[in-house]
């Protein structure tokens, strides 16, 4: 058998007054809400951006990092074997 909850002024059941004084409390904030959203100016988003060029220029040449950022990169990783960073897989891959 389950217990009831102690009624704490933190807790306690909602009487059907108190309910329907809580739905009144939430549209009232919900309309003022709205209303003041429409008072908002609407402003089209940008959608383009000037650009002289628009595609990167693809080269053979391979551009070299800081010497050190491969240093600090491992010293940085929480784990590391051999020539490589161990990352765990997160629980939401599956």
């Amino acid at each position: 058998m389950e217990k009831e909850p102690k009624e704490s002024a933190l807790w306690h059941r909602v009487s059907g007054r108190e309910k329907e004084e809580i739905k009144q409390s939430a549209k009232k904030i919900m309309d003022s809400f709205a209303s003041s959203l429409e008072e908002i100016e609407k402003k089209a988003p940008e959608t383009a951006v000037e650009r002289d060029e628009f595609e990167r220029q693809e080269t053979k040449e391979t551009e070299k990092t800081d010497s050190d950022f491969r240093e600090i990169m491992f010293r940085n990783a929480p784990k590391t074997k051999n020539d490589c960073i161990e990352a765990e897989k997160g629980g939401w891959a599956g």
